[in-house]
């Protein structure tokens, strides 16, 4: 009994942590949230009797990649910018899309994917059974991840405007040119 209400205590966390994370506009909070969203659902791996993954949930996600999200968000420089005002009829269009989205998502769930697919025998989560999963039927996914992430580092490096650090002989070169610059502006 007590386990049922842990993890739906703890369910309840990471829904109403992931909710935050879409609905605040502060991207910092978002970020945060989503840390805790990874702690809970740590708490529902250790419940599952799965340690190795609640430790690769905190570690890997609730750490580097949550440390990477806050470097990008740090990096951009994100400034308040005041929105337009929305249009009654669209705003209203997107809710109840939403709505029927989610609604047809929880039915699909529960009438299929929940009750159906059930695995028949122990769940197993040992260290050398997800590295050879992962290494023998995941390896092009988990490097097409990799690239995905090194290309949205520099994606935000590109999008923050900073200018990326010259070379030396490119800065001599800049300066040498300033200074004939000002040398003819000054004999006019």
């Amino acid at each position: 009994m007590a386990e049922f209400v842990i993890f739906f205590f703890f369910a309840a966390v990471a829904v109403v942590f992931a909710l935050v994370v879409v609905l605040h506009r502060n991207p910092v909070v978002g970020a945060l949230s989503l840390v805790a969203s990874f702690f809970a659902l740590a708490v529902m791996y250790v419940l599952l009797e799965a340690p190795f993954l609640a430790a690769l949930q905190v570690i890997v996600y609730a750490g580097a990649i949550m440390v990477l999200f806050l470097f990008v968000i740090m990096l951009l420089n994100l400034q308040h910018v005041p929105e337009p005002g929305t249009r009654p009829v669209q705003q209203f269009l997107s809710y109840t899309s939403c709505a029927f989205l989610g609604v047809g998502l929880v039915y699909y769930l529960l009438k299929h994917a929940v009750f159906e697919n059930l695995p028949a025998g122990p769940f197993r989560a040992d260290a050398r059974a997800i590295g050879m999963e992962m290494f023998r039927a995941y390896v092009f996914p988990f490097e097409m991840v990799s690239i995905l992430l090194l290309a949205a580092i520099v994606g935000a490096l590109f999008l923050s405007g900073r200018a990326i650090a010259r070379p030396a002989a490119a800065e001599a070169a800049a300066e040498r040119d300033q200074r004939t610059k000002i040398g003819e502006e000054i004999s006019r």
